[in-house]
């Protein structure tokens, strides 16, 4: 058995997942590390935070450095120098990047910005590069459709996953056997913002035996009751047995607020996407440390965190940092920000034992806010 859930608080849940580099507890928090690294800020750094699961991106990974690098390398974990849970993506977001040209019933159309040369993303070709990458979870090939666009259009986005997703399926069987590999696969529902899309997509890829299901295609510019709509729409229909888990999302209330609904993994960009732009994280709320207030205050972020920004500067060296737009300012703000999301989902799964989540959130949000 690949996942057990072990604790019960409403609709919250603590998990187990065992993958080929360990057993993880859920709820769970992936920093996003695209190409093998976050900006800025590197595995050293996570290591450091002991952090348990980091999720990358295969496609981009299989242009540079090319998967007979990592392979050569012993696989991705050796390569990045990072031993816990790695996560890969497929590629379907990179959708919204300047690299996609187009779609077919076959696949996902890029050009490789290294080398200018068309690439056809298939089922089977993603499958083959997560396994040759060595990550310990893997994602179905998928078509996330961008927000705003037509309900027919999400339909047609719909449809590819559930084929691709089928295939998907299908040539990992096949190629685990190859690579010996104990490497997971979970699918992905789409069906953009369309209730009975959503709840189709579920519907159907339920019915296919991945290892445990996300919920894609949220956190993409929609605001916020449309994402909880999204996910509402879907959670029904996902078995309790297998991970659930929502791409995408990393504020630290909307987190909360998802696991209050069951949901077990997240990962997003936005911890330190907001901390490259000055943003800090704190129990009362984000404040921007390039504020002049901030110029002599030599308190730490927060008293009580053990984060390495913490523990070393004050708030009067990070604005300082800032003023001067020295990048090491980015990196020190990134560490907070993720140390802090670390510890949110820590306290979340010891309230989730103790019977205490909602008090915990409630508390959470009236500080937060």
């Amino acid at each position: 058995m690949t996942f057990k859930v072990t604790h019960q608080d409403g609709s919250a849940r603590i998990g187990e997942l065992t993958t080929a580099h360990g057993t993880i507890e859920t709820p769970f928090f992936m920093p996003v590390l695209t190409k093998g690294t976050g900006k800025l800020i590197t595995t050293d750094d996570y290591n450091q935070q002991k952090t348990e699961a980091i999720i990358a991106n295969a496609l981009l990974l299989s242009l540079r450095p090319g998967t007979e690098t990592i392979q050569k390398a012993d696989g991705l974990h050796k390569f990045i120098n990072f031993q816990n849970i790695i996560f890969t993506d497929c590629g379907g977001f990179q959708m919204s990047r300047t690299i996609f040209e187009t779609k077919s019933k076959r696949g996902l159309h890029f050009r490789n910005p290294y080398h200018h040369n068309k690439i056809i993303l298939t089922p089977k070709k993603i499958m083959e590069i997560q396994l040759q990458i060595g990550s310990d979870v893997a994602m179905m090939l998928d078509d996330m459709s961008g927000y705003g666009v037509s309900e027919e259009q999400a339909r047609i986005a719909m449809e590819n996953t559930h084929r691709w997703g089928k295939e998907s399926l299908e040539w990992h069987n096949k190629l685990k056997q190859k690579y010996d590999s104990k490497q997971l696969l979970f699918g992905i529902v789409q069906g953009n913002f369309f209730p009975e899309l959503r709840k189709k997509s579920a519907k159907y890829l339920t019915r296919l035996d991945f290892d445990g299901f996300a919920i894609g295609g949220v956190a993409i510019g929609e605001p916020k009751d449309e994402m909880n709509l999204a996910v509402d729409n879907v959670l029904p229909f996902l078995p309790k047995d297998k991970p659930r888990y929502v791409m995408g999302v990393g504020s630290p209330l909307e987190v909360l607020d998802l696991i209050s609904k069951g949901i077990d993994c997240f990962d997003s960009v936005y911890p330190t996407q907001v901390a490259r732009h000055h943003t800090i994280f704190t129990r009362t709320g984000k404040i921007n440390i390039d504020q002049n207030k901030y110029s002599n205050d030599f308190k730490k972020i927060e008293d009580d965190c053990t984060c390495h920004t913490c523990q070393n500067y004050t708030r009067a060296y990070l604005y300082h940092l800032a003023k001067i737009k020295e990048p090491a300012g980015k990196r020190l703000r990134s560490i907070h920000n993720t140390y802090f999301m670390q510890r949110l989902i820590n306290e979340a799964r010891d309230k989730i034992k103790s019977g205490q989540l909602s008090d915990y959130i409630f508390n959470f949000r009236k500080n937060w806010e």
